[in-house]
């Protein structure tokens, strides 16, 4: 029987899950010391295989798993695994309801440590975070807004200055666009943010407002920040859990 993980975790309290080892720790982890309990459980539960579609992962009863963000094999056995909380490797925010890292955790590493092996200034690493941070915001759009609703239909709005990271509309009809930066954000990321919101500047009647979102901002973008009333600054934080072994 397959099953969807996020469905079969929430048939047991995270208390529950604590006790049979499989959630880690006070943010209620999966890593890789939930690996056998969980395939354990599985075997109780009959359940053959584990699997979050969208994500394209899953994990088999016997072993098998999928993980396109796993900094080892992204597929095949976890006994191939040197570290086998790849399983688990930046998917806990998603697959996990009761992870309790929350909304300002843009990444959470399954096996405790980190997950690329590029450097942290790497444009590979800087797309893949800004890939993930978006995904994260999707999921908690409210969380940065209560009155924000997305309007893209899930995927970057192309328009005649580029690509807008999220498109929403907030609770006064205004058109908010969003633009995500990893690490710190430089002076260009104001014109960037403008053009995209001038880009859908299509009716003078209605308001158009940005959100510019990074770990850190660059000293003059802070000075130009206050020269754009309609531009909002939000910073992102990182949080690592780290589990004694």
């Amino acid at each position: 029987m397959e099953v969807d993980i996020v469905e079969f975790l929430n048939r047991f309290s995270a208390d529950e899950l604590a006790e049979k080892g499989i959630l880690r720790g006070d943010t209620r982890l999966l890593n890789n010391r939930s690996v056998s309990p969980l395939l354990k459980l599985m075997a109780e539960q009959d359940v053959t295989q584990l699997q979050a579609a969208r994500r394209k992962w899953f994990v088999t009863a016997d072993g098998q798993f999928a993980n396109p963000l796993s900094s080892e094999a992204k597929a095949g056995s976890l006994a191939e695994l040197a570290n086998r909380g790849n399983l688990f490797n930046f998917q806990n925010v998603f697959i996990n309801p009761h992870y309790g890292g929350g909304a300002s955790t843009a990444i959470e590493e399954g096996n405790d440590t980190g997950g690329g092996g590029d450097d942290e200034g790497s444009p590979g690493l800087k797309f893949g975070l800004e890939r993930d941070l978006q995904e994260v915001l999707r999921h908690n759009i409210a969380q940065l807004d209560p009155g924000l609703t997305i309007t893209d239909g899930g995927s970057e709005k192309t328009v005649e200055a580029g690509r807008i990271d999220i498109t929403a509309r907030d609770s006064d009809g205004s058109i908010v666009v969003i633009e995500l930066k990893a690490g710190t954000a430089a002076l260009p990321a104001m014109g960037q943010i403008l053009s995209y919101m001038g880009s859908v500047c299509d009716d003078p009647q209605r308001p158009v407002r940005g959100i510019l979102i990074a770990n850190d901002f660059h000293p003059k973008l802070e000075l130009a920040a206050r020269a754009v009333p309609n531009v909002s600054l939000v910073a992102y934080s990182i949080e690592f859990a780290f589990q004694p072994r």
